[in-house]
């Protein structure tokens, strides 16, 4: 087979020499963009960019430019975003071409991988993508604190979801109480939700199921250690939620959580979550 057009090659999906295309991204921010952009991008190219940030965080991708041929099932040209590393259908976010940018995603972990591929015709200007790391989660060992859902009081993000780990420096049980929240409703609570379980996993008994625009109740664990677990999934928002927590009695300081240690309980069916 001859060359393909413009600044391709003969060997399909290999990216043209002197192109940037593709990498390991590994700043707690920074930007990426098609190959040329923002000039046309090659023909017959493929790059894949891992984002990674540290553990504990997600990573927040936004798109400030977007033009890709278009085909109604984006069989030609088009974008892929994945939560994780893995390329496989599970972990596909969404494909995209055409002129509309992608929504922002925030991952559900501290790894996204983003994938361009161009077909042999009709090239566009292509797209310029930003990301930073997105606190969301994490180990919380205080006295008391607040928590609130990503980008709070703005609309949380699509497709996330945080677990935050609290355990009690006082030794003693856990009081949450909900100062703001308005989330996706839905019977079941099945789309976005809010998740609190009476221990440091999510084999704890829970402690309740919360969605929609009515505040939770005031909840108190049984034990040093509550876990909650905030998830929305990939349409309708809302702007999420506020709480503080705090400790019933104070202690030792340095009692802090210890990852996947807390007290257990009966463990739910799989699929819970």
């Amino acid at each position: 087979p001859g060359a393909s057009p413009g600044k391709g090659t003969s060997h399909p999906l290999l990216c043209p020499p002197g192109i940037k295309c593709g990498g390991v991204l590994s700043a707690p921010s920074g930007n990426f963009s098609s190959p040329n952009f923002p000039g046309l991008y090659p023909y017959e190219t493929e790059c894949t960019w891992l984002i990674v940030v540290a553990e504990g965080s997600s990573v927040l991708l936004s798109f400030s430019h977007f033009e890709l041929e278009y085909h109604d099932t984006c069989a030609y040209d088009y974008l892929r975003v994945y939560n994780g590393a893995a390329q496989d259908r599970g972990n596909l976010l969404g494909t995209f071409c055409g002129h509309s940018p992608p929504p922002p995603f925030s991952s559900a972990w501290h790894v996204m991988a983003v994938v361009f591929r161009s077909d042999r015709h009709v090239a566009k200007h292509g797209f310029a993508a930003a990301y930073r790391k997105d606190a969301c989660g994490g180990q919380l060992t205080g006295l008391s604190g607040e928590i609130t859902s990503p980008r709070y009081p703005e609309s949380y993000p699509n497709d996330a979801e945080c677990r935050w780990s609290i355990g009690g420096a006082g030794g003693g049980p856990l009081t949450l109480v909900f100062a703001d929240f308005q989330m996706e409703g839905g019977q079941g609570c099945g789309f976005d939700y809010v998740a609190l379980f009476d221990g440091a996993t999510v084999t704890a008994p829970h402690l309740g199921r919360y969605c929609g625009s009515k505040r939770p109740p005031r909840t108190i664990s049984s034990t040093p250690h509550l876990l909650i677990v905030f998830k929305s999934d990939f349409n309708i928002g809302g702007r999420g939620f506020k709480a503080h927590f705090y400790s019933a009695a104070p202690g030792l300081p340095g009692q802090g959580l210890l990852p996947g240690h807390g007290a257990g309980g009966p463990e739910q069916p799989d699929g819970w979550l």
